[in-house]
């Protein structure tokens, strides 16, 4: 996996969307039975979201170690329930299984949507890839789309509802934990039913 770190060729490139004044919209938690597994944060240059707005940028701060390669499977998961191409799936999932390390406690994975294209920041690296204007829009709908397995999380997305998170807690910090493939737990997509797959 290349990484770029922010060195000033790369600020140069993207200088503005990384150096923009980001201010908070909203944010929610992602939970699957009791597990706390990451807290999703929406940021735009206002602290307001309106529909199809640019650019925005999504912050995923772990809870719990997650293997880059199952996060990638539930991103693409929800991207196909929204009637995409598998040929553009496909190679979505593949280039995310690429570029996506394992993700530890306190790790944060933010995606900047631009007006044309996207990109993965992980803590302070860029990830080595920049996605064009209709996977940015998939990323989007993930979480934004009235048809997301997200919905429920959506008012305290986009700050129609006060969450119980601080964005103080998006600031990096260095993970405690190192991840630990054997206290891994499987990344579930949203709408996994956990009543029918509970014993007896």
């Amino acid at each position: 996996m290349k990484l770029k770190f922010l060195l000033p060729l790369v600020g140069a490139v993207f200088c503005g969307p990384l150096m923009a004044q980001w201010q908070p919209v909203g944010n929610a938690e992602y939970t699957w039975g009791p597990f706390h597994v990451y807290t999703v944060g929406l940021y735009s240059e206002n602290g307001h979201y309106q529909a199809n707005e640019r650019p925005l940028m999504f912050s995923v701060r772990y809870e719990k170690p997650i293997e880059g390669k199952n996060f990638a499977i539930t991103l693409v998961k929800e991207m196909e329930a929204q009637k995409l191409s598998t040929d553009d799936t496909t190679a979505w999932l593949k280039k995310m299984q690429q570029i996506f390390p394992d993700f530890s406690p306190n790790d944060i994975l933010n995606f900047i949507a631009l007006e044309d294209r996207g990109y993965f920041v992980l803590n302070d690296t860029i990830l080595d890839h920049e996605f064009d204007a209709k996977f940015t829009q998939a990323f989007i709908d993930i979480w934004l789309s009235p048809k997301s397995s997200f919905s429920k999380l959506q008012p305290q997305l986009t700050g129609k509802e006060k969450s119980g998170h601080d964005f103080q807690e998006f600031k990096l910090h260095p993970s405690s934990e190192p991840f630990d493939e054997e206290s891994t737990m499987p990344e579930l997509p949203p709408n996994y039913d956990q009543r029918n797959n509970l014993p007896g």
